[in-house]
């Protein structure tokens, strides 16, 4: 029996080969390493499985070392699959989203030649399948979408440049943009309920944010040409009916090649996609 970990900042998400999930609360951990690594070993290990895959948020490299992660400094340098294999346990380890991306086209869309996925929740992830395999890059750092720049000298990232995607299409984006527009700081999901009460600011702030992420989808589908495209995450979930219009506006906005053989689609494994895809990731070991 494999599992999925999907390792967060908030909470620690498992997935099991059998459909068994679980949730583990970890954001008290997330500065304290030696507690943190040891909560990730003990899920790791429990019920023996045979292999584990562990999806993380950060810049994680081939060889499981995760270089940066901002929502969970803990983690920061840590080669966590040397790590885990010296406990014992068989495991791959890698960048959430990229395999994220994996298990969207494992377990919904393997005619699909070139995957893109893009999750936005409290930041901007994206993940890319080609051929039925995760392309990750020369060290594994591809697909970081949510840092290009879509404005120069723009508003300031979470990874401290300027103008990045994530900026304006994140959790702290939408609220940043309604604080702009209303003087009011509000949370994103006070900010999505008032805009689906109708409220004037907190829609035009849905409308500032969808032209951002048609910007950022359309670079994204001119470079990489997928057929197939995929886009959740937490808080894109959450704003669906807010975003009526996204798919046409999004194939207009292209050029008329890729967009005869793109096909958008809105990912249904909600918030164990990133364990599912690091479940996938464990039948490759």
């Amino acid at each position: 029996m494999r599992k999925g970990i999907d390792i967060g900042g908030t909470f620690i998400k498992v997935l099991w080969e059998d459909g068994r999930t679980e949730k583990v609360y970890v954001k008290n951990l997330s500065r304290d390493k030696g507690s943190f690594l040891k909560t990730i070993i003990g899920i790791a290990k429990e019920g023996n499985p045979e292999a584990v895959g562990v999806a993380v948020a950060g810049f994680t490299s081939l060889d499981g070392i995760i270089y940066r992660s901002p929502n969970i400094p803990a983690l920061d340098g840590v080669a966590l699959k040397e790590i885990l294999s010296l406990e014992g346990i068989r495991c791959v380890v890698g960048n959430d989203v990229s395999f994220g991306a994996y298990g969207e086209w494992y377990y919904q869309h393997k005619d699909s030649k070139s995957l893109l996925f893009i999750a936005i929740g409290t930041g901007l992830g994206a993940g890319l399948v080609i051929k039925g395999k995760p392309y990750l890059g020369a060290c594994g750092s591809a697909l970081e979408l949510g840092h290009h720049i879509l404005k120069v000298n723009g508003e300031l990232c979470s990874c401290g440049r300027r103008g990045c995607w994530e900026a304006y299409c994140s959790s702290y984006g939408i609220e940043r943009i309604y604080k702009h527009l209303s003087g009011e700081e509000l949370k994103d999901y006070q900010i999505v309920m008032k805009a689906k009460e109708g409220d004037e600011k907190a829609l035009m702030a849905m409308e500032e944010f969808k032209s951002y992420l048609i910007s950022g989808l359309v670079n994204a589908v001119h470079i990489l040409n997928p057929d197939t495209l995929v886009l959740g995450g937490g808080l894109l979930n959450s704003m669906r009916e807010l975003l009526e219009g996204l798919e046409d506006s999004l194939i207009s906005s292209v050029e008329r090649l890729p967009a005869s053989c793109l096909s958008i689609f809105w990912s249904s494994c909600e918030e164990f996609c990133m364990a599912r895809g690091a479940l996938a990731m464990s039948f490759s070991i």
